[in-house]
């Protein structure tokens, strides 16, 4: 074991982004480091010929915010990168149970190595991926020994990566559902496109509200910064993925599509129309939206949620009772349009979604809406919350409103006070006494 400048420290994929560092985990350490010093029985693992971190970049990222100067490093030889990637996984194995959503990052890593081959060298400036022949001809049962876990589950989690569409995908690597709950809703998936007829996706169980999204049609306009399905849409489609498109063949999908016999009778039946699109945006034709609704009459089984940017579009629509309206506002320029719109809008459910939540919002009447979201900014795979007086307060609206209030699971956000006044009162006079 050594002493090493931090600035001498160098960080590289794969080994970075192996396990991310949990921001949780990082204050727990963080705080344990600054009362205690930098414990010296954990060193940072370095790989010898290749100078990179292999295992402890949270102890690292710790030292970096403290402004350590230096810590403790201990040099490691690895025959190839495979070999480091297996040390880095035990090492993480021994410490904790890995959860899912380590375990499929551990495989996507893995296999990504396998299709990336050999010889591809790197240099000091350059960090690049090298596997070894027994990295291409890894099996199943290989990297269920590395990983530690069964052979079936690897394929499983094989099978999500390769199958799963991207809402479900992200969904396990975000820790919000388990690798067994995702590969079975694919199967499920793969099983129904196997007949060729058009069906409902299934959303993930994290989603409590909606089990199902369906789109006849896809693409947008308003340009949100925000937004999650225009990332999607570029990551599979390229940059005109997202120009607004009918899918005719899709109308049938909630015919082809089987209502489940158990569970949540409100969630399981409620499906989120347009995921991928402003189903109401002024660049929609007409005939789209009335081949849409005329769909929606011929499926009383289900029920369906509309929700648009563009509310004043909503209004003079002869909604089927299994129709839910609703209208995003994540921002207070948009409570007035809103209002306005719900105030003449006739439906068996009308709903407010203020996911994102950008600032705080100020409502003159919430009378007319049944049903309030409340969710956070995605950014990537992570969300920034809100302030939680932006949530208190319209909270607090809409309990005077009489209406149903509805977190969003990733809405972390929580009231954290103390009676801090009492507490250092308290503290003095002990201070005092002693």
């Amino acid at each position: 074991m050594e002493t090493v400048k931090l600035e001498e420290i160098r960080c590289a994929e794969p080994f970075t982004n192996l396990f991310p560092i949990a921001p949780a985990v990082l204050t727990r350490v963080q705080d344990d480091m600054q009362k205690h010093g930098y414990d010296i029985s954990q060193p940072i693992i370095l790989w010898a010929e290749e100078g990179v971190v292999v295992d402890g970049h949270t102890r690292l990222a710790a030292a970096k915010n403290l402004g350590l100067k230096e810590i403790p490093v201990h040099r490691k030889s690895f025959a190839d990168e495979d070999e480091a990637l297996a040390y880095a996984i035990h090492n993480q194995r021994h410490r904790r149970n890995l959860t899912d959503a380590e375990i499929i990052r551990c495989i996507e890593v893995l296999d990504r190595r396998k299709k990336q081959g050999e010889g591809q060298e790197r240099d000091k400036g350059q960090f690049q991926p090298k596997a070894s022949h027994e990295a291409i001809g890894k099996s199943a049962q290989d990297t269920a020994k590395v990983v530690g876990i069964s052979r079936a589950k690897v394929e499983r989690a094989r099978t999500v990566l390769q199958h799963a569409e991207e809402p479900l995908k992200e969904a396990v690597q975000a820790g919000e559902m388990s690798i067994n709950q995702a590969y079975q809703l694919t199967q499920e998936k793969r099983k129904l496109q196997d007949t060729g007829k058009a069906v409902f996706n299934r959303t993930n169980d994290n989603i409590k509200w909606a089990s199902w999204t369906w789109n006849p049609v896809t693409g947008c306009k308003h340009g949100c910064p925000y937004c999650y399905a225009r990332d999607i849409a570029a990551r599979f489609y390229g940059n005109g993925g997202f120009e607004p498109r009918f899918h005719p063949e899709r109308l049938h999908a909630p015919v082809n599509t089987k209502p489940p016999k158990t569970g949540d009778p409100i969630g399981t039946r409620n499906v989120f129309v347009c995921s991928m699109a402003d189903l109401f945006g002024n660049w929609v034709p007409q005939e789209w939206i009335d081949q849409v609704i005329e769909a929606v009459r011929q499926a009383p089984q289900w029920n369906f949620l509309f929700l648009t940017k563009n509310p004043a579009r909503l209004v003079g629509i002869d909604w089927p009772h299994n129709a839910w309206v609703g209208t995003t506002v994540d921002c207070q320029a948009r409570v007035a349009a809103a209002e306005k719109a719900f105030a003449k809008i006739k439906a068996t459910v009308k709903f407010l979604s203020c996911e994102p939540l950008l600032e705080q919002l100020t409502f003159k009447n919430l009378k007319p809406f049944d049903w309030l979201i409340i969710g956070p900014k995605r950014v990537g795979k992570d969300h920034e919350q809100p302030k939680w007086k932006w949530v208190e307060n319209l909270l607090s609206q809409a309990r005077k409103a009489d209406i149903q209030v509805y977190f969003k699971p990733q809405l972390l956000i929580r009231p954290r006070e103390y009676p801090e006044p009492e507490i250092r009162t308290a503290w003095q006079r002990e201070a005092r006494s002693g």
